[in-house]
């Protein structure tokens, strides 16, 4: 019941600011003003007990972490929680989304341990619920299919190295 109430509060009051901010200017929704990244960063690292603010963060690192939390947030994840396994509030899609998306997506090209980055805590899942809830959005199926790219490729390329380094010659009856 606390849980429900704290996802109420975070809900309504992450809207609220998501109003106001989408009032003030429809079409800059990405990046969210650094206040707001602040905000959410220092509450995700509070909530994990650990002793540093959002300040101890440069703030591409700061504004990944924001944009991480998002999209698990508009997946239907669970606030606090630190694994993604399937939705368990109410998905939702914006324009800041959208734009955390993107950023995701280019925040994690040519980054060696994207694979292990986007599977760690599930944010693969997170990606394929977000394809699933959106599947005719090509500006959120786009982003979601280039970062899911990622951690498949490198699964490719295991197999491949494991396969040729195995018995050779293929197929021998």
């Amino acid at each position: 019941a606390i849980l429900a109430q704290d996802l109420a509060f975070s809900t309504t009051d992450s809207s609220g600011l998501r109003d106001i901010e989408q009032q003030q200017s429809k079409t800059m929704s990405w990046p969210p003003a650094q206040e707001r990244i602040q905000l959410e960063v220092d509450k995700m690292v509070s909530a994990k007990g650990k002793g540093k603010g959002a300040d101890a963060f440069p703030p591409d690192v700061a504004l990944t972490m924001f944009a991480a939390h998002l999209l698990v947030n508009a997946a239907g994840g669970e606030e606090g929680s630190q694994t993604f396994d399937a939705p368990v509030g109410q998905p939702f899609m914006d324009d800041e989304v959208k734009g955390a998306l993107k950023h995701m997506a280019e925040h994690m090209q040519g980054k060696e341990d994207a694979k292990e980055k986007l599977t760690a805590r599930g944010m693969d899942k997170v990606l394929r619920c977000l394809k699933e809830q959106n599947p005719d959005a090509a500006d959120v199926t786009a982003p979601c299919d280039q970062l899911l790219a990622l951690t498949e490729k490198e699964m490719d390329a295991e197999v491949t190295i494991k396969s040729s380094n195995g018995s050779g010659g293929g197929g021998g009856g």
